[in-house]
């Protein structure tokens, strides 16, 4: 008799698409600011104007007037603004490092919390986006990682000036960069993206030298770790509008789409969201193990990478995540229609807990 077919842990809708953020069109008559359900801000001092915004499924928004205007002057900081998650919150990245291969969905090889700022001209066009890493753990064996920021288009772009870094550049041997008279370049021979390297090796943001995995085992002492930022000005000639930016979205529209990839062992080792587009210096071998797909997806729908717009805690060592969470599971296999809160069902001894990171749970 033959063996009983494979049957997933997670039964995922094949064309699940995995996003836990979407886009909010707002109108706005006057300058205002936006609120999300907790009271953060996420957006301020906008123009009247019409704006795509960046938040968490199922959340919602408040637009509240302001009686100041907008910056034009020295000495007003009224800044027209955009936030994600919100002002001074992160939202919860985490990463697998066994790609190609489906691996143990724990979910906490790579683990940061993330917050972007988009500056705009009183035009409502994108000068400069400010990317703020708040290193949380790593449960990966790997000694060398790396984390980057792409730009990508339709067609290849050229935007970028230059890039500042708060803490460095402390830029890994993954990526290779050039000093400049204002800055630092993106990173080199890309030709169709543009490759910002957010860190230098992940592990150095870290204090605590002498262990490979940080923060995945409550047995273990916590370890804190150093924020950094990473601030990406754009050439004056190229500017663009802020809703013709996108996030984790998809790479064949008129807009611009910003994805984020975590690097293990070597620079071809990208690891991305589902849907999004590898970077030319991405090893298309990789693809051999998941084909006929190569849209960072296995052929039963599992991912190596997962963003909450919630601050939460991820799973200890060798806890799949839908174990830690029992309402993720639900949530994917509805495609996300229902469950959209999974992480407000945890079970806390499957978690991580012995530090903490302004955690919502």
């Amino acid at each position: 008799m033959p063996d009983d077919p494979y049957v997933p842990p997670v039964d995922v809708p094949i064309d699940f698409d995995w996003k836990t953020i979407e886009t909010k069109q707002l109108v706005l008559n006057a300058v205002s600011s936006v609120l999300n359900e907790s009271g953060d801000t996420v957006a301020s001092f906008l123009p009247a104007g019409t704006y795509d915004i960046v938040t968490g499924k199922g959340s919602s928004l408040t637009v509240k007037a302001e009686t100041q205007s907008v910056q034009t002057k020295a000495g007003n900081n009224n800044f027209v603004r955009v936030y994600f998650p919100s002002k001074n919150r992160f939202a919860t990245v985490m990463y697998e490092d066994l790609f190609p291969y489906k691996g143990d969905m724990d979910m906490n090889d790579v683990v940061f919390g993330l917050n972007i700022e988009y500056n705009l001209t009183n035009q409502l066009l994108v000068n400069s986006v400010k990317i703020t890493i708040q290193p949380r753990a790593i449960g990966s064996s790997y000694e060398t990682i790396g984390i980057a920021a792409n730009f990508s288009y339709r067609f290849p772009i050229d935007i970028i000036d230059y890039v500042l870094y708060n803490n460095g550049p402390n830029v890994s041997s993954l990526f290779s960069i050039n000093r400049g008279n204002k800055g630092y370049t993106p990173e080199m021979y890309n030709y169709l993206s543009q490759v910002v390297p957010l860190t230098g090796d992940y592990r150095e943001y870290f204090n605590n030298e002498k262990d490979l995995f940080l923060n995945v085992r409550n047995i273990d002492a916590f370890t804190t770790s150093e924020e950094f930022s990473t601030l990406i000005y754009f050439k004056s000639s190229s500017l663009v509008y802020y809703s013709n930016f996108t996030f984790l979205d998809a790479t064949n529209t008129s807009k611009i789409n910003l994805d984020l990839f975590t690097v293990f062992k070597y620079r071809g080792k990208e690891v991305h969201f589902k849907d999004q587009l590898p970077t030319e210096r991405f090893d298309p071998y990789l693809f051999v193990e998941t084909r006929p797909l190569t849209n960072f997806s296995t052929i039963d729908n599992w991912v190596w990478a997962i963003i909450s717009d919630k601050s939460i805690r991820h799973p200890r060592e060798f806890v799949k995540i839908y174990k830690a969470y029992p309402d993720f599971k639900l949530w994917a296999e509805s495609s996300g229609n229902t469950n959209l809160n999974w992480y407000s069902n945890s079970v806390i001894d499957s978690l991580y807990t012995a530090g903490n990171f302004s955690y919502i749970n």
